[in-house]
């Protein structure tokens, strides 16, 4: 299948490319990464447009053969769809009007032109290829024409643009789409926030240049604000301008440049932005709009000559620790240099970090006699000598780290966080009276995300969080929502677990809560929380601040008292580790000390410390689970961490209850096979499953029982929990005992152990007897009312089509036939209660299913069996 893709966000000239397109590559299908433009969307939902697309669902499950990426040009801005395209191997094909990213898709084969729409390039392909466009095409090239071209009047505009455009009105395109949808006058809320732009706008020069930074917070969200910035940069004839938008959670980055020296494209890129030459727009986390404002203008005063280098801000005198040297000698080594951090060294190259408080928890474990490398952070920020502020800023906010190191000819500098914080504050001092505006400007919180937590709960559990604040409130403390409920809030997805952490008791908020709003508490005072279940079934957990002990690897944690920063320290993942006040006067600021919200920009899963996986080893077993649910990437770093977790055996120290307690969550998720995938990858599965050898068939045999237990939760066939039908497959390839062995490994008695132990017999049982060719349908139902049932679902996963489709039919029709007469019949009829009436009633059921006897003589036939006096049944 080929198939036809375009950049997240799609504006009406990816979306006309991409209509354009389907006449280029017929027979294609058209898969958007993300949602498209508001206007765009508006317009397909007024007019009713339909492009032939596939589901990014759908996409992950196909076969792509060859790509089409149109108005792109950079695997970042296509998302998933990236990772699918490369993962196939297919050719490439770019349609674009501004080609050359930072990060170009290397050997792809481009089509393009030196025009200002990417449907102009589509437009000239089709005239080249004596292609007639059909009127709707020819209109959806019109619409992205007129709208990269602001109308024909923006100065890259060219005469091959107006050309394409005569010559699709002359096949039928609509010029009222354009004035409705595209060229529209300024709505009553874009003239607001035109408005706030000229009140919000501070004005720079650099290097002669008049370059103009303004902060707008729109009270609401506002259609096309891309719109309005062009606008205000055309009424007011501004070289550079550069809006932010405060759309908490994030900034919305506007850039227009009619500078030949400054490309907006190539300005927003390292924000995961993009755009062209005169136009770019981005999406921004992690960051307030005055430091966002600081970094762009770093870059700009970069491009147009001006701006410090990270060779001159470096001290040179780097100390490392070498990669032979234990976990002792490194901290040792940091003690006598007085220092917290520094990189660890091998063969002259920098490999990772070691800092006091990891070194400081391996001693804890015991660890002091293993190398050092076992417990560095992988990877060293690395800057050139000529990068800009901007970029050293970047390494300092997104990395997390203490220090970049900076390579220079003669040995490697390094930047501490202190030397850059001297810098900016020189910086601030020279900027003056600017600065000054900007800092009084960013008083509000621009990180409040009280609309995003409203949207998402329900009023009564929303009334629970307000009065959870203020109970901590009149009891001096301070309370948060935490974890995954904020991580969902933020995503826009239904929220889960609801946990609150207080800053002071947690107990004592607890009890105080159920009590106001007329619940029970049932509190946990060894782990410092408490369960509170309300009416409405409401149920949330409250917790202390804590920080965790692990005395040995893998063992349960040791808890005491802390404040947030490092209750949320103590979590799995970054994206899980945010909090929201619940207090009154600052309810929905998010506190994120840990690059949260920017891994969910950028979807990925990534570890707050080196030592995690090694505390808990379960976390490995979630970091699979949550990449497959919420479709994100794990980190290189985090990765190479489960590596050595693995490496060091700590899954053999994790108790079984534990162990099957978070597969069962795995498993239960909406994909479970992807899960299990990736648990592969990452050299987990093999550790705690070691018989399971992982292979294209399993994987096939997996996906195909997903497939049979949707189909038999249709059919009213299996309704119980998912997690023993996918362990029971898995054991019937984990060779002789090894269903035995897993039962054993996961601590699982009763029921379920023996049907692991008896998943491989029973299943053989099964297909063997619908695969006899002298069998009966009365075999078949005999092998299924022997086996569980769940075992049945895991037998049609490995069933050929034939059997499955037998197997189905015997689950539907044939197990669910009624005897046709009952031992009371027959004891009316004179046959004396005993086992011959069971037997018979038993016989006269498979007769009936055999074709044997009809439903019509099945009582006189069960009567001369139960007399002995015949039946062949």
């Amino acid at each position: 299948m080929r198939i036809i893709t375009t950049h997240l966000g799609a504006d009406f000239d990816a979306f006309g490319a991409a209509a354009g397109a389907l006449l280029l590559w017929p027979r294609s299908r058209v898969v958007f990464p993300g949602s498209q433009e508001a206007a765009v969307r508006r317009f397909v939902a007024a007019e009713g447009v339909k492009l032939p697309e596939i589901r990014l669902r759908d996409l992950r499950r196909a076969k792509i053969e060859a790509a089409v990426v149109v108005d792109c040009a950079a695997w970042r801005r296509l998302g998933e769809v990236a990772g699918l395209i490369q993962a196939a191997g297919c050719p490439v094909e770019i349609v674009d009007h501004h080609p050359s990213p930072a990060d170009p898709i290397a050997g792809a084969t481009v089509l393009t032109a030196e025009v200002a729409s990417t449907c102009t390039v589509i437009t000239g392909e089709l005239r080249r290829r004596g292609i007639e466009p059909d009127a709707l095409t020819a209109a959806l090239l019109l619409m992205g024409i007129y709208e990269d071209t602001g109308g024909l009047t923006y100065v890259d505009t060219t005469g091959a643009d107006l050309e394409a455009a005569a010559w699709l009105l002359a096949h039928g395109a609509r010029l009222e789409w354009v004035r409705r949808y595209v060229l529209r006058p300024l709505e009553p809320g874009q003239l607001v926030l035109l408005n706030q732009l000229v009140e919000g706008a501070v004005e720079h020069k650099v290097a002669g240049v008049r370059v103009v930074v303004t902060v707008a917070r729109p009270d609401e969200q506002v259609e096309e604000a891309a719109y309005v910035v062009h606008r205000y940069a055309e009424i007011f004839d501004l070289a550079v301008v550069i809006a932010i938008l405060e759309a908490v959670p994030q900034l919305v980055v506007i850039a227009r440049s009619t500078h030949p020296l400054l490309d907006a494209g190539r300005l927003l890129t390292p924000l995961g932005g993009g755009g062209h030459a005169t136009a770019a727009a981005a999406r921004v986390r992690g960051t307030s709009a005055v430091e966002l404002a600081e970094r762009l203008l770093a870059a700009i005063r970069r491009d147009l000559g001006a701006g410090w280098t990270a060779g001159a801000l470096a001290s040179p005198s780097l100390h490392s620790c070498p990669a032979e040297a234990t976990v002792a000698e490194a901290k040792e080594r940091l003690l006598r240099l007085r220092i917290n951090a520094m990189p660890v060294e091998r063969d002259g190259a920098l490999i990772g970090v070691v800092t006091r408080q990891t070194l400081d928890n391996a001693l804890s474990h015991g660890l002091g006699e293993r190398p050092v490398t076992m417990v560095m952070r992988p990877g060293v920020h690395e800057v050139r000598p000529d990068a800009s502020m901007e970029e050293v800023e970047r390494a300092f906010m997104e990395g997390q780290a203490r220090f970049v190191v900076v390579a220079q000819p003669e040995g490697h500098g390094i930047i501490t966080r202190m030397d850059l914080f001297r810098r900016l504050y020189d910086r601030q001092i020279a900027a003056g009276e600017d600065v000054d505006r900007r800092v009084a400007g960013a008083r509000r919180v621009a990180r409040n995300v009280a609309h995003r937590v409203r949207a998402s709960l329900a009023a009564d559990l929303l009334r629970v969080l307000e009065t959870a604040g203020l109970v901590a409130t009149e009891l001096g403390m301070r309370a948060y929502l935490v974890g995954g409920a904020v991580r969902d809030a933020l995503l826009g997805r239904p929220l889960e677990d609801v946990d609150i952490v207080v800053e002071g008791n947690g107990l004592e908020v607890a009890h105080r809560l159920a009590e106001r709003c007329g619940g029970r508490c049932h509190p946990h005072e060894p782990f410092l929380t408490a369960a509170v279940r309300l009416p409405g079934d409401i149920a949330l957990d409250v917790a202390t601040a804590r920080t965790e002990f692990y005395r040995s690897p893998a063992a349960l944690p040791e808890v005491e008292s802390s404040v947030l920063r490092q209750d949320l320290y103590r979590r799995d993942f970054t994206i899980n580790a945010m909090a929201i006040d619940l207090t009154a006067a600052r309810f929905g600021e998010l506190l994120d000390f840990f690059g949260g919200q920017r891994d969910l920009e950028g979807r990925i899963l990534r570890v707050l410390h080196s030592l995690s996986f090694l505390d808990d080893p379960t976390r490995a077993i979630r970091a699979a689970r949550f990449a497959t649910r919420l479709e994100f990437e794990i980190g290189a770093e985090t990765r190479q961490l489960i590596r050595v977790a693995v490496q060091e055996g700590v899954f053999s120290r994790l108790s079984g209850e534990r162990l099957r307690d978070e597969l069962i969550l795995l498993l239960e998720d909406e994909h479970p096979v992807e899960g299990l995938a990736e648990l592969e990858r990452l050299g987990v599965l093999a550790s705690v499953f070691p018989t399971v050898r992982w292979s294209a068939s399993l994987r096939r045999l997996l996906l195909d029982l997903e497939s049979m237990l949707a189909w038999s939760e249709l059919e009213e066939v299996y309704d119980e929990p998912h997690w023993p039908v996918f362990l029971a497959a898995l054991a019937t390839r984990a060779g002789d005992g090894g269903g035995k062995a897993m039962a054993r490994r996961l601590a699982i008695s009763g029921r379920v152990a023996v049907l692991f132990g008896e998943a491989r017999s029973r299943t053989e049982q099964v297909l063997a007897a619908v695969a006899d060719p002298a069998g009966r349908p009365s075999d078949v139902v005999a092998a299924l009312e022997r086996a569980p049932r769940a075992l049945a679902i895991v037998a049609m996963a490995h069933a050929g089509d034939e059997t499955r489709r037998l197997l189905r039919l015997a689950l539907t029709s044939w197990v669910r036939l009624k005897p046709p007469v009952s031992g009371a019949d027959l004891v009316a009829a004179g046959i004396a209660p005993g086992p011959a009436v069971g037997e018979a009633v038993r016989r006269t059921r498979g007769a009936v299913l055999d074709g044997v006897v009809d439903e019509a003589n099945a009582l006189d036939f069960a009567l001369a069996l139960a007399r002995g006096g015949g039946g062949a049944a």
